[in-house]
């Protein structure tokens, strides 16, 4: 699929890229060091009594990720050695209940049978990495609606039995089933973090952009979760711009943080280049200026896509793939059954697709070839 790209057909239009470009490295540079410093002060207005989410805010989101995905990356350049993921997605079910459009799920469906991971398996999962001094955030979902699973509650306080304080626990959800009752579960299991994927402000846009779902209930919940206790979970709502969506932001994160809510805006990515509809739906306002600052954020700040480096992804019958956004997941790496996580992680192609993205060679990689992130941020 052909992506997307900016185009500057003169000399002076490069010119001003550059300048621009410049400008937003500067800017990126100040921003971080100022956000650097003030981060173990800040408190959000939900989780703040949780030590391991209250300095997680709407605007220090993306910062926080940097940190949890960036070491892994200098420790592997600098000697090439074993890695253990600061990041760990387990799909405990591979269903979801809605076909949202920047979503490659409604076509991508039939190519597994509907399954819940078995406990043991999940079991020998925890095991090994509940309490590892590397791994900083479990997630108990993966291309999914992890509410789906009826033993959702009980495998994060399993894990959470056996976490270190270093570790933290994040569900992402798109809370049409997430009513206080549910809600009142989590918050018994630990979970520390509950981010809400809701991209749309009007019932028109909902309906069109997250399509399966019911706007009403979900509101409902949302509106309930403004009431509920929130002191140890830090709630984010997501946002994922489009051009469907992109005018609705502004009145969406007034709405939202009036409600005591952290809001978070993602930027659309083609799901490894299986989204069909991604050209159609980029943004259109901005789009350069975003393109630029992509950029150069990727240059500087990672050097190499975070997914082969910082996370790893376990799907409901134990087998690994390379990126949790390959929907058709062209690039399986082991097996837990077989397998530890460490094995499969420091395993030969594993090392082998590290060595190809440092060298640049995305497009030999097949869960890479066609994706948007590298080609955006890299």
């Amino acid at each position: 699929m052909a992506q997307p790209s900016v185009i500057y057909p003169t000399k002076i239009q490069a010119l001003l890229t550059q300048l621009l470009e410049h400008s937003v490295d500067v800017g990126v540079q100040i921003a971080f060091g100022l956000i650097r410093l003030i981060f173990p002060y800040i408190r959000s207005q939900t989780g703040f009594a949780n030590p391991r989410v209250r300095n997680i805010t709407g605007w220090t989101y993306q910062y926080y990720l940097y940190t949890v995905v960036s070491p892994n990356i200098e420790k592997w350049l600098a000697e090439r050695g074993n890695l253990f993921p600061h990041v760990l997605q387990v799909q405990t079910i591979n269903r979801c209940n809605a076909a949202c459009q920047m979503c490659p799920y409604p076509y991508t469906i039939h190519l597994q049978p509907k399954q819940i991971m078995d406990d043991a398996m999940f079991s020998k999962i925890v095991a090994e990495c509940a309490g590892h001094p590397d791994l900083h955030e479990f997630v108990p979902m993966s291309k999914n609606e992890p509410l789906l699973d009826p033993k959702l509650e009980e495998r994060i306080a399993e894990f959470k039995a056996a976490a270190g304080p270093h570790q933290l626990v994040e569900v992402v959800t798109n809370a049409s089933a997430l009513t206080p009752k549910r809600y009142e579960k989590l918050l018994q299991s630990g979970l520390d973090l509950l981010t809400i994927s809701l991209s749309a402000h009007s019932e028109t846009t909902f309906n069109k952009v997250m399509q399966g779902l019911s706007w009403s209930q979900v509101r409902k919940n949302l509106e309930a979760l403004s009431k509920a206790p929130t002191r140890k979970i830090n709630v984010m709502l997501r946002f994922v711009r489009q051009r469907d969506n992109d005018s609705e932001f502004p009145a969406f994160r007034r709405y939202w943080r009036g409600k005591g809510f952290n809001v978070v805006p993602f930027n659309l990515n083609n799901r490894a280049g299986v989204v069909k509809n991604y050209a159609e739906i980029l943004p259109e306002v901005g789009q350069r200026l975003e393109a630029i600052s992509r950029h150069v954020m990727g240059r500087r700040y990672l050097k190499v896509c975070p997914h082969a480096f910082s996370l790893m992804h376990v799907l409901e019958n134990g087998n690994v793939p390379l990126c949790a956004n390959d929907w058709e997941n062209r690039e399986i790496l082991g097996n837990v059954q077989n397998n530890t996580l460490a094995e499969i992680y420091n395993g030969p192609r594993f090392q082998e697709i590290r060595q190809m993205m440092l060298d640049g060679r995305y497009e030999e990689i097949p869960a890479c070839k066609d994706c948007s992130f590298w080609k955006d941020w890299l």
